[in-house]
């Protein structure tokens, strides 16, 4: 059995948490595993670290797994996702939910440049302006040099 946590967004991405209440497959007995999964078709490399804090006593230490100093491939449409089948033990992580909800964070960071969705454009002010300084005959600039007088070109 799994709980599925809602698709958040992240580097352009769609994730999930998947948390194994009573373990999965390579648990050890009475284990809750936990996951991250990439769930769209183009895989993607970052360093990820799930994090369980207590709500109430912050004298409890956080409990966490990451992938440390180096990143790990999230592979395409929750093909295989990250994190530990023995993240903690069951009685263990049940005396840090807050009213019966469990907040995992989820901390991710790559350095794929994600697509830029915004959208300036170029400003045209110097191209016109020369336009309309070359423009012999809309020219009503003048430079006096030396006693002689110039239009400008």
């Amino acid at each position: 059995d799994k709980v599925q946590s809602p698709v958040f967004s992240c580097f352009g991405h769609q994730w999930a948490a998947k948390i194994y209440p009573g373990g999965n497959e390579a648990s050890k007995q009475g284990y809750v595993g936990v996951a991250v999964y990439n769930v769209l078709p183009e895989s993607i490399e970052a360093y990820f670290k799930i994090i369980l804090k207590h709500p109430t006593d912050q004298a409890k230490p956080a409990l966490a797994f990451g992938s440390g100093d180096k990143t790990v491939t999230f592979h395409a449409k929750g093909q295989r996702g990250r994190g530990t089948p023995d993240f903690a033990e069951r009685g263990t992580m049940l005396t840090y939910l807050n009213n019966g909800t469990l907040t995992l964070e989820i901390h991710m960071r790559t350095y794929k440049q994600g697509e830029h969705t915004s959208f300036v454009p170029t400003n045209p002010f110097c191209d016109n302006m020369l336009k309309v300084f070359n423009n012999e005959e809309k020219s009503d600039v003048t430079f006096e040099v030396g006693g002689e007088v110039e239009s400008a070109p």
